[in-house]
């Protein structure tokens, strides 16, 4: 972590900027996700699979259901999280979750041997590990008692 001398005003709209860009690299995340998804539906069979209660070879259950929907929320939740809570923790649970999601990256692009699905996964991995590397380089700052 940086650390430098500002004034408590640089020093908020210093975090309002780290935090809106860690916003924002959530939302390119969860764009990415959600038409990565999407556009898996297109590969021949899928919509067969999950008419017949599968969907990549995993059975459609309650739990899976719900398991699936769990690790798909946090990307949705880090949106808003990373915008209210406080810098310390908030450093942190941007470094646990981006790395987390890189490693979901990493088990979900050897799934599939499509071009567009690489593609995708090799994206969301990339943001993933800028979310890890803003919240890393989050500087620490010495507020001075100037305006």
């Amino acid at each position: 972590m940086n650390t430098k001398e500002i004034s408590k005003k640089e020093a908020g709209e210093f975090m309002l900027y780290v935090r809106l860009k860690l916003s924002a690299l959530w939302i390119v995340y969860m764009f990415l996700y959600i038409y990565t998804d999407y556009y898996k539906m297109y590969m021949p069979g899928k919509i067969n699979e999950m008419i017949s209660g599968f969907y990549s070879e995993i059975q459609i259950t309650q739990l899976s259901l719900f398991t699936l929907s769990a690790v798909t929320i946090i990307p949705a939740l880090m949106i808003f999280l990373t915008l209210i809570i406080k810098e310390r923790v908030n450093r942190w649970v941007n470094i646990i979750m981006g790395m987390l999601h890189i490693g979901i990256g990493i088990m979900s692009i050897a799934a599939y041997s499509w071009t567009f699905w690489i593609f995708y996964c090799g994206l969301l991995i990339c943001v993933a590990a800028l979310i890890v590397l803003v919240a890393w380089r989050w500087p620490k700052t010495h507020v001075t008692g100037r305006a």
